[in-house]
């Protein structure tokens, strides 16, 4: 497999230079400077705690008045009331900076510092090896060659690090974290805490060496060694069961110690070797050439970034660097989503702060959604476990919410969740009374099982989508002007309108083409799990009348989708979510086959959104990426694969928001794997958007829906064969060309096709 390094030729400056770690639990950023710095995460290492109070008994017996007035045109009015009643209660995410309040924050597990006794380094190479899991950094400091491998092991759950030189050397240790305990022994480190309310957590240090160690001055100093090897864990008091949280540090200080006790007995190249399996099996299940080289590494990432940045594409090595950074976005779930309890958040498991931005929460508007679109497609569906389990969570606390706020049964969440629970709607109404979050976190358990085929699976999950749809054949309501079921009140997320009675900006709204999308899909689909169950026929019997009761999917006078059921004027008419075609992507209600004149539409909406100044933020644009690819513009999605990278990419190649955000790298990722190959419309299609660039290359072992994996060669943009791999015995309708063949498959059998 090529480019798959990530090569610098000097240390880390910022913290969106260090380079990342993680096997899921646990996150490292590793600098490698000449004194190295080490910053760590632990993915539930959360301030904060449960809410109790967040959801607002108010809002009920007001809904009636709020619909009257929103149905009549009396739109700032209508908000007025939406603010007051229907927000939740108290401060609910404090703007986005929960720290130190009850929303919470994920935090920082702390830094520890290793100085050397050097400050100048020559002959410097740094990289991070995605295929294997772990950094490597190499430099000459006082006469010395010196090396340092670090990797996080999945299996022994430890952030491992070996320092060694071909001379001895000194070398002391320190570690800092606000508000925490921290001990030196001969040995190691333990850092201790408890949140207010929250959780305890501890981090432990081991110290294995030839040298001499000691303890003394707040330090831990080792001296005369050729090597040193240092194991960190961390772990916390969460757990789902919010009952039964760890209010104290001694259960997880004795996790932590006994984790670093267990992988430190070991012999340190077996633990290497098993971690750089662990990424290599995961990593080497999908691949494509795109027919860029396997980059020579003359030049660093941040280098190549910013000759691209200057205008110097052809030196950059940027086919190169798409195809690695197609990649990463894999890496980068495996580290932050693998084998672990919560997903991966708004910057996956890596934050090097306490009032981490916008609490490094689970945003539900697209953000947490986003993070996971490239999993099934892409091979990586065990990274989704903690995902179907988060939604599980929210579902049982979601029930509170849809009882208490809107006196509705079943089970709601709105824009922002955290570990503690919180399905209320946000502090403000423009943003936060979006009440199809959970709705569309559902989809999620419907495409695993489209991909898996997995009853018993599906079996599980039921419950968790039938109780989504309760709450909207409780909440849905007819407009009296139309005769549709719609929520109100609702949003479009983030986004703003011209009341056109008023003239000012508003939000709030009934029916926008996001909820009618997002019910549609989720009521076809739970009627559809019902059939496929052999259950529950009655109720699948009102899901599928109150889903042909929601509104239509509108043009605009611009020949555009509309965003809201009349077609206002936009307030932000360049605004970063593109709400309105989510029945393009990641819907399949809008396709070429079905319904060409929404498709053409779909187009007109996305460029009248990009000449106002749309697609700025990282994630925008990757979605942007994935809208083109799903209408099979390939040299659209390869401009703004470009973009992306070049307007939007920090040195360590995180997505940059910015700030950074991960959701971004994911959806860049998943956006390639649509232009190569899709199968939400009822066939296999092969390269639906390939770009006139990429005239030689291949991909191999992407998954389909119907529990299929494809590879595919193609020369001169024309496909010259392709495999597919089945679990179970079928017939599929593989599409290339405009053209649609019958393909027999047997279950584990390779079936060859050529073209």
């Amino acid at each position: 497999m090529k480019n798959t390094l990530m090569r610098y030729y000097h240390p880390a400056v910022e913290w969106t230079d260090a380079l990342m770690l993680g096997n899921g639990r646990i996150g490292a950023m590793v600098y490698g400077t000449a004194a190295e710095r080490l910053q760590f995460n632990e993915e539930s290492l959360w301030s904060g705690w449960h809410d109790e109070l967040a959801d607002n008994p108010d809002c009920a017996a007001h809904l009636d008045e709020i619909r009257r007035e929103l149905f009549a045109g009396n739109i700032v009015e209508a908000e007025r009331l939406t603010q007051k009643y229907l927000v939740c209660r108290g401060e609910g995410s404090h703007s986005g900076h929960g720290y130190e309040h009850t929303y919470g924050s994920f935090e920082s597990a702390g830094e520890m510092y290793i100085d050397f006794g050097h400050a100048d380094m020559t002959e410097y190479s740094r990289e991070l090896d995605i295929l294997r899991g772990e950094v490597r950094i190499e430099y000459s400091a006082l006469g010395k060659r010196y090396s340092r491998v670090a990797f996080v092991s999945h299996k022994y759950n430890c952030f491992v690090m070996r320092v060694a030189a071909d001379g001895e050397f000194d070398a002391e240790f320190s570690y800092q974290r606000e508000k925490s305990d921290i001990k030196y022994t001969d040995g190691g480190i333990l850092m201790t805490g408890v949140f207010d309310k929250g959780i305890g957590y501890a981090g432990a240090v081991r110290i294995v060496t030839d040298g001499d160690t000691r303890a003394q001055d707040g330090a831990l100093s080792v001296k005369l060694a050729n090597y040193i090897n240092i194991y960190v864990s961390i772990a916390t008091g969460y757990k789902y069961d919010l009952a039964a949280l760890e209010q104290d540090s001694s259960l997880p200080t004795a996790t932590a110690l006994a984790a670093v006790e267990r992988a430190s007995s070991l012999d340190f190249d077996i633990v290497r070797a098993e971690t750089n399996r662990h990424f290599e099996t995961l990593m080497s299940r999908a691949a494509i050439d795109t027919g860029a080289p396997d980059y020579d590494g003359k030049l660093g990432i941040d280098e190549r970034l910013a000759l691209l940045k200057s205008g110097e594409r052809d030196s950059c090595g940027l086919d190169s660097l798409i195809e690695l950074f197609w990649q990463l976005g894999r890496y980068l779930l495996i580290a932050s989503s693998y084998n672990c309890q919560l997903p991966a958040n708004l910057q996956g498991i890596w934050s090097g702060d306490y009032d981490t931005i916008w609490s490094a929460d689970y945003h539900i508007n697209i953000n947490l959604q986003m993070n996971y679109w490239l999993a099934e497609t892409t091979n990586l569906a065990e990274c989704c476990d903690s995902l179907m389990e988060y939604i599980k969570f929210i579902s049982e606390h979601g029930k509170d919410t849809a009882k208490t706020q809107y006196n509705c049964h079943g089970w709601v969440a709105h824009t922002i969740t955290n570990p503690w629970g919180f399905t209320a709607p946000g502090e403000s109404c423009s943003w936060g009374s979006f009440m199809c979050g959970g709705a569309w976190c559902c989809k999620h358990i419907w495409e695993r099982y489209q991909f898996s085929l997995d009853r018993g699976f599906l079996e599980k999950y039921y419950p968790v989508l039938k109780g989504a749809c309760e709450f909207f054949l409780d909440f849905l309501c007819e407009d009296p002007n139309t005769g549709c079921l719609v929520t109100a009140p609702s949003n479009s997320p983030e986004n703003h309108y011209f009341d056109p009675t008023t003239g000012k900006a508003v939000a709030i709204c009934a029916g926008p083409t996001m909820d009618n999308c997002i019910l549609r899909e989720l009521f076809t689909n739970t009627s559809g799990a019902a059939e496929i169950l052999g259950i529950d026929s009655d109720f699948a019997d009102k899901l599928k009348a109150a889903r042909d009761r929601l509104p239509p999917i509108k043009i605009g006078a611009r020949g555009q989708i509309m965003e809201w059921q009349e077609d206002f004027e936009e307030a932000e008419p360049g605004h970063r979510h593109l709400s309105m075609l989510y029945g393009l992507h990641p819907s399949n209600q809008i396709t070429k086959t079905k319904t060409p004149e929404l498709f053409e539409a779909a187009k007109t909406a996305i460029r009248l959104r990009l000449e106002r100044g749309g697609g700025h933020t990282g994630w925008s644009r990757a979605w942007i990426i994935n809208f083109w690819a799903r209408l099979a513009m390939g040299d659209e999605c390869l401009k703004h694969i470009e973009l992306l990278i070049e307007r939007s990419t920090y040195n360590n190649l995180f997505d940059a928001h910015p700030p950074f955000q991960i959701d971004g790298n994911f959806g860049f990722t998943a956006g390639i794997a649509e232009m190569l190959l899709q199968s939400h419309d009822g066939a296999i299609e092969l390269l639906p958007a390939l770009p006139e660039k990429w005239q030689t290359g291949s991909f191999r072992g992407l998954r389909a829906r119907g529990d299929i994996t494809v590879s595919c060669e193609w020369e001169s943009r024309k496909a010259r064969r392709c495999e597919l791999v089945c679990g179970h015995d079928c017939k599929v309708r593989l599409r290339y060309g405009g053209c649609e063949r019958e393909v027999e498959l047997a279950a584990g059998a390779t079936k060859i096709v050529e073209f």
